[in-house]
């Protein structure tokens, strides 16, 4: 995304976290790298971090890299992926570092972006609304390129990511937006449920 438009949503009030300085590769030093790169950038403080693919991370060096909350952790089980279903659904501290779980709903059900592109949004906003009543809040996310048309045969996504993205996708989620808004939720940052707690 160009730093213009990052520089735009920051100064309506939109919040900046760390997604790690590469997304293919990790060590330890890469958190404070991209926290320190960003923050000089952007000249905003960088509280969180997401990592990429939800790949595990010790929550002793996310704190020693200066982050107050990590939102890395998907506590469902997707085979050969995650197999997190010790982890706590609702946001818990973790010796001074806030571990902010993605929604999941009934039976672990996770609620992230491959669930919004493929499941009926009846079912997507049903889940949503048990998660909701389970924990008080869902954390949501999802990527900038999902509302680009996925379906351009250089990409070769396989029709699980593709279902659903580009215009569709700009739809569905205006509908999910309408539907948070009629329920009376709130939207909030993720440091938000730090401080207030």
């Amino acid at each position: 995304m160009p730093s213009k438009s990052l520089t735009l949503f920051l100064r309506e009030g939109h919040e900046l976290a760390s997604h790690t300085y590469y997304h293919s590769e990790f060590e330890n030093a890469h958190l404070k790298r991209s926290k320190e790169a960003l923050e000089q950038q952007f000249e905003v403080t960088i509280e969180g971090l997401r990592m990429p693919r939800m790949l595990e991370v010790s929550a002793e060096e996310v704190k020693k890299a200066g982050y107050q909350y990590n939102s890395s952790v998907n506590p469902t089980f997707l085979p050969g992926r995650y197999n997190k279903l010790h982890v706590p659904k609702r946001f818990f501290n973790e010796n001074g570092l806030w571990q902010i779980p993605t929604a999941v709903s009934w039976f672990r059900i996770p609620l992230f972006w491959l669930s919004f592109h493929n499941f009926p949004l009846w079912i997507y906003k049903s889940l949503m609304n048990r998660c909701v009543t389970s924990t008080g809040y869902a954390t949501l996310y999802f990527h900038p390129w999902e509302f680009t048309n996925l379906h351009q045969k250089e990409f070769n996504f396989p029709a699980y990511v593709m279902r659903n993205s580009g215009e569709q996708m700009i739809a569905r989620f205006d509908q999910l937006l309408q539907y948070i808004d009629k329920k009376g939720w709130k939207t909030s940052l993720y440091k938000q449920l730090t401080i207030e707690n």
